[in-house]
């Protein structure tokens, strides 16, 4: 959970009252100080698919590559460089994680009155109600495993970017598009770069990047290693001032 604020310097605000470890939450984590490193001092890596093998839509991929550039005329030490995540990352094999808690936090409410749910959600609900103990423990392994390599990327870079989704918005009557780069997708398609830097724990937050088709904004991601909230936001707020009107926004 983070903060949607109309610009980065809200949501550094509203992330300063929220950070830090905090004892009645064994997840939370401390973070590091404020650092004096500039931000034109950091390597900043850049990919476009986020190292998965998944497509991306033209309008997405030339706007992201426009902030990109304009970046890198402001300055910015920009590489191509995609992280490596462990082999057999899906988002159906840690799907169970999601499915298992959906199980555990509204099954007993499903199971009174299945039709207070959404479909979808019900569906979940249902395969999370399913699973097996040790297929909810492989995906806990694989989330681990998933923060391990996302930590390790940061061994070459201090930040990495790339789009927050890899379409613009759909209709309003659709669960999720059809297709994204000309390929027929499934419906979470259109989330697949996110879920991962959920499961690294790691700090990201999103910033409008131009737009797409039909004037639909299109967002970049911008990621670091875990407890370096600030350094995140403080080049957010860079690529907030490089990019202009298109830089208004900010969902960290």
């Amino acid at each position: 959970m983070a903060p949607i604020a109309a610009d980065v310097a809200d949501a550094a605000l509203m992330v300063e009252a929220l950070l830090g470890p905090d004892p009645r939450d064994p997840d939370s984590a401390a973070v590091a100080p404020a650092e004096e490193r500039p931000p034109a001092s950091l390597t900043v890596a850049f990919s476009l698919r986020w190292g998965l093998d998944a497509p991306v839509d033209g309008d997405v991929r030339e706007a992201v590559e426009r902030g990109v550039e304009a970046l890198e005329r402001a300055g910015a030490r920009i590489v191509r460089r995609d992280p490596c995540w462990p082999a057999g990352v899906t988002e159906t094999a840690l799907m169970p994680l999601q499915h298992a808690g959906l199980a555990a936090l509204y099954g007993a409410a499903f199971r009174r009155d299945p039709a207070l749910f959404d479909p979808d959600i019900a569906a979940q609900i249902e395969r999370g109600l399913a699973l097996s103990g040790a297929e909810v423990a492989a995906a806990q392994m694989l989330s681990a495993d998933v923060a391990r390599a996302f930590a390790g990327f940061f061994s070459n870079a201090d930040l990495l970017i790339g789009p927050t989704t890899p379409c613009v918005a759909w209709p309003l009557t659709k669960l999720g598009p059809e297709t994204i780069g000309g390929q027929p997708v499934p419906p979470r398609a259109h989330a697949v770069f996110t879920p991962l830097i959920n499961h690294a724990k790691a700090p990201a937050v999103s910033v409008p990047c131009g737009t797409g088709r039909d004037g639909l904004p299109v967002g970049v991601q911008i990621a670091g290693p875990r407890g370096l909230d600030r350094r995140v936001l403080r080049f957010a707020a860079v690529v907030e001032r490089t990019l202009g009107s298109q830089g208004r926004g900010a969902d960290a």
